[in-house]
């Protein structure tokens, strides 16, 4: 999925319906294949806006400009390279296996991950939300899904975490966090964590070395236990070719809510 899309939808997801912003966004999205081809002058007519604010709109959502965000509208099918990717993981295998094979890839790797979970790992996980009174969830596309639902699952349970669909202000907060701040990033790959990985050509991560703040990490990545800056890691395995971890997701952070439930209550 291109950078310019994801960018829209967390803008429309959060800005006030009645906004500039929120009007130009849906705009955009309404005319999304055109916007390859339109100069800035024409889409701020679209709008019935000017080039200026057309310009300020590019900068809001992260691009230098309009030709920036041009560039980040064509959607390129693996345009990363990634084979985890959606459509080629899960819908073109789906048409070409049909369904069977996809439920039992669930089934299983969620009957292995019922046998190997790592549930020390979810005991300390837990302990660390309660410990930390500031702590955010982070996550990109799919594992940003996940803590977002952990978000609302802890605040059931009286604990209130933050979590940002923007890839931006998570960087920027990971960046300026202080030593009491705790992140939980949820990366099936771990390439979060040295990657911007919806951006052109995926540039290297590097702010997570120099952040001050503790770092865990829910990943099936078994070498993310090796960084330096890694506090803590819940590793869980997958067992199939199929990405399976959005359902995992569900069952791990039930858990660790489940823990710390008990720890809060104690």
């Amino acid at each position: 999925m291109g950078l310019l899309i994801i960018r829209l939808l967390n803008l429309l997801n959060n800005a006030p319906a009645n906004s500039t912003n929120y009007f130009i966004g849906l705009t955009m999205i309404n005319h999304y294949e055109a916007i390859k081809t339109m100069s800035i002058g024409e889409f701020a007519d679209l709008c019935h806006v000017s080039k200026s604010t057309v310009s300020k709109f590019a900068r809001t959502l992260g691009f230098d400009d309009y030709s920036d965000l041009k560039d980040n509208a064509a959607f390129v099918e693996n345009r990363f390279n990634n084979p985890l990717n959606y459509r080629s993981n899960i819908l073109f295998a789906m048409e070409q296996d049909g369904i069977e094979p996809y439920f039992d890839a669930v089934i299983k790797d969620m009957l292995y991950l019922k046998e190997h979970l790592d549930m020390p790992a979810i005991k300390r996980f837990a302990q660390a939300i309660y410990d930390h009174k500031t702590v955010f969830a982070f996550g990109i596309l799919f594992s940003e899904s996940a803590a977002i639902d952990f978000q609302f699952k802890l605040a059931y349970n009286g604990k209130f975490i933050r979590t940002f669909q923007d890839d931006i202000v998570q960087e920027e907060l990971i960046k300026s966090a202080e030593e009491d701040a705790l992140f939980i990033i949820f990366t099936n790959s771990g390439d979060y964590l040295t990657k911007q990985q919806i951006r052109n050509g995926t540039p290297r991560k590097d702010f997570f070395v120099r952040t001050k703040a503790t770092v865990m990490v829910i990943t099936s990545n078994p070498a993310i236990s090796d960084f330096s800056f890694v506090d803590d890691v819940l590793v869980f395995p997958h067992q199939t070719n199929y990405q399976t971890h959005a359902y995992m997701y569900q069952m791990i952070t039930d858990l660790i809510v489940s823990s710390f439930k008990r720890i809060n209550e104690a």
